[in-house]
């Protein structure tokens, strides 16, 4: 594991107790499904997974059957590695789902989605968690309030 730390225009990166120096170019620019929620201190990964995008039912909805281009417009960001498998949506503002979600191509169209999220509360506090699991073959279950197939039993 590598953690970057900032110092006086360099970055140190310690990996298992080894330091390294080198010097960092200018911050990245947001990508454009950033903007608005996201910006990289100087010298850090862009994270090209995040995105200012809720996740919720409705958007998670949008991603079956798509295209790794329909999915990374969707996003407005390219995903973890430059690669539209794994994305993470950020938001403070109440009601927004923040969480992750797993994506797998079959034939080039999603095949496969997996995705855990919490809702954003008035108090600055996460919700609860909730599941969001579609397959092609198998259909969806989902913990949001109102679903007729629960990913997880409620205890």
């Amino acid at each position: 594991m590598i953690r970057l730390k900032h110092f006086t225009g360099f970055t140190m990166a310690a990996a298992l107790g080894a330091g390294l120096v080198a010097s960092q170019p200018a911050s990245a620019t947001p990508l454009p499904g950033q903007a608005t929620c996201w910006q990289s201190n100087v010298g850090e990964d862009p994270r090209p997974e995040v995105s200012c995008q809720s996740l919720s039912p409705e958007f998670l909805r949008k991603l079956e059957h798509a295209t790794p281009a329909q999915v990374s417009k969707l996003f407005g960001v390219p995903g973890k590695d430059g690669k539209p498998t794994y994305f993470e949506g950020v938001g403070k503002i109440p009601g927004f789902h923040n969480g992750y979600v797993d994506l797998v191509y079959g034939k080039g169209h999603v095949t496969n989605v997996s995705a855990v999220t919490t809702e954003f509360q008035t108090n600055g506090m996460a919700g609860p968690e909730m599941d969001f699991r579609w397959d092609s073959v198998k259909g969806e279950c989902s913990d949001f309030p109102g679903s007729g197939t629960r990913c997880n039993a409620v205890e």
